[in-house]
C-alpha cells in the first residue's frame, strides 16, 4: 500500500499578531495502491470535507517519516533571511 496526504492551496489563517496569511491546509491522508485509489480512501475517511468548498486538493506521496518530492528548509540561515524580506 502506497501514503498519500491531501491538502489543498485554498484557504488562509492568522499569525500571532493577527496578520492573515495565505497558507496550505492539510486536510488528511489515504492509503492505496495507486493515487486514485488512495484518493478514495482519503474521501471515505474525511467525508465531512465535502462541506467545505475547497476548489483543488493535492496529493503527495509518502514513505515512513520522509515525504517524496518535496524539499525542506535544510538551512537555517536562508529561513532566516525569508523571515526578514
Amino acid at each position: 500500500m502506497k501514503n498519500y496526504l491531501f491538502f489543498t492551496k485554498d484557504g488562509f489563517t492568522f499569525d500571532p499578531n493577527n496578520k492573515k496569511i495565505t497558507n496550505m491546509q492539510i486536510l488528511g491522508h489515504g492509503e492505496g495502491k495507486d493515487i486514485l485509489e488512495a484518493f478514495k480512501d482519503f474521501k471515505i475517511n474525511q467525508s465531512y470535507l465535502k462541506e467545505f468548498a475547497f476548489k483543488e486538493v493535492i496529493a503527495l506521496e509518502y514513505v515512513g517519516d520522509f515525504i517524496k518530492n518535496l524539499e525542506l528548509w535544510k538551512d537555517l540561515k536562508i529561513w532566516n533571511l525569508y523571515q526578514k524580506s
